[in-house]
């Protein structure tokens, strides 16, 4: 499943299988990165194929990750968990976790508001 990722793609696993929602965010609790993919493979099997992955440059990013029903508690769990952002599976847009991060979006790159 893995080596059919293309660069700056990703998917979220749930018992293996890949899934999507129509509501709800994604939140990881913590990660791993590597560029081997028999080493990603082997870390999807030890979050037993509960994991979103991602692979950018080479490099695979592994999360724990889990769908929670607010925006709330998803941000309360990315926070103390150090993430950057959560994802937003309505539009798969990302919320970024800290607001200087929202703050730079809007004022340096004019991001919309509707989109945090």
């Amino acid at each position: 499943m893995l080596e059919n990722l293309k660069n700056n793609e990703g998917l979220t696993l749930k018992n293996f299988k890949s899934v999507n929602y129509k509501t709800g965010y994604q939140v990881a609790t913590e990660g791993y990165e590597t560029k081997s993919l028999q080493e990603a493979e082997e870390l999807v099997k030890a979050y037993n194929g509960n994991c979103g992955v991602w692979l950018a440059d080479g490099v695979y990013y592994i999360d724990k990750s889990h769908r929670e029903r607010t925006k709330k508690e998803a941000l309360r769990i990315g926070r103390n968990c150090k993430q950057i952002s959560i994802l937003k599976w309505s539009n798969m847009s990302l919320i970024y976790c800290w607001k200087a991060i929202n703050f730079f979006l809007k004022k340096c790159w004019h991001v919309d508001a509707d989109m945090l």
